[in-house]
């Protein structure tokens, strides 16, 4: 091979490596730039091995011929100059704002139940907040349902003493993280997991590296009396606010920025009462 082939399949196969996402391997390189020949081939494995070497790829520790392009990106964090009065002024149910404060790129999970009033929770943090002028930056609030249509919607707005709603409303089921808006303020509900729970993790971590001013209120399903929504401890992790609702019962899991100096919201509960699937009333805080 001439010093003119070898130096354009070694430009293809940076590049081809730069592109990638995830593990791949040999076959799939050899596939996608048509390397066929020894030559080519030894010319990839001397490629990689430099790229190896300068901690541009991983070999997978297990397995020959499989690599991963390293994520190379941490972007520095100015905590000298940060504010830390700038928690956002959102208002939520059940006035949570008294007890857990939320800056941005933060995450905060409602898990309900079925029927619980995961919606209701949704829609009515929506209408406290679309108009406040103090959140002007983040606004219009993006709401993203996975399970009604126009008509639905519109008969469940119709139950809020408000008709004016300011919202862009979204049908979505999955991948958030690429559609989401990174500067606004984002109702996910609910986020759809039917098998391999774990994986929500992976999604509330995608979603969190998506967001930049803005933040994620996320509804998720879980079983009737358990604490947790699908993905258990797996969806813990990333929120800063995790709540789980059963029909008349809300209770806050994790409140990791607390709102009063002294006062842990770790474990705090409330009743309540449910109508027309819209209005939270007798609202009582329990022990």
């Amino acid at each position: 091979m001439d010093s003119s082939k070898k130096y354009s399949l070694r430009q293809a196969i940076i590049g081809w490596v730069r592109d990638t996402q995830g593990w791949f391997s040999y076959p799939q390189m050899d596939k996608e730039l048509d390397i066929g020949s020894s030559e080519g081939k030894t010319e990839r494995r001397v490629v990689m091995k430099e790229l190896c070497d300068t901690l541009v790829v991983e070999r997978d520790p297990k397995k020959n011929g499989i690599f991963r392009l390293l994520d190379s990106i941490a972007p520095i964090i100015q905590w000298q100059d940060a504010d830390p009065s700038n928690v956002l002024d959102l208002r939520w149910p059940f006035d949570l704002e008294a007890w857990v404060s939320i800056y941005p790129k933060n995450i905060a999970i409602i898990a309900g139940a079925p029927n619980a009033g995961k919606t209701a929770f949704c829609f009515d943090f929506i209408r406290r907040n679309m108009h406040r002028a103090e959140l002007a930056d983040l606004l219009p609030i993006q709401y993203f349902t996975s399970e009604m249509g126009a008509e639905e919607m519109k008969v469940r707005l119709s139950k809020f003493d408000t008709s004016d709603w300011a919202m862009v409303a979204r049908e979505r089921s999955s991948n958030f993280a690429d559609i989401i808006e990174p500067n606004k303020i984002n109702v996910i509900d609910y986020l759809e997991v039917t098998d391999n729970f774990y994986l929500i993790a992976s999604e509330l971590f995608a979603i969190f590296n998506k967001l930049d001013k803005g933040i994620a209120l996320i509804a998720l399903q879980k079983g009737r009396g358990k604490e947790l929504g699908r993905g258990a401890e797996f969806s813990l992790e990333k929120p800063r606010l995790y709540l789980s609702m059963d029909a008349g019962t809300l209770k806050i899991i994790k409140g990791k920025n607390w709102a009063r100096e002294g006062v842990n919201p770790n474990g705090q509960k409330w009743t309540f009462s449910l109508v027309q699937g819209a209005k939270f009333v007798d609202i009582k805080e329990a022990q």
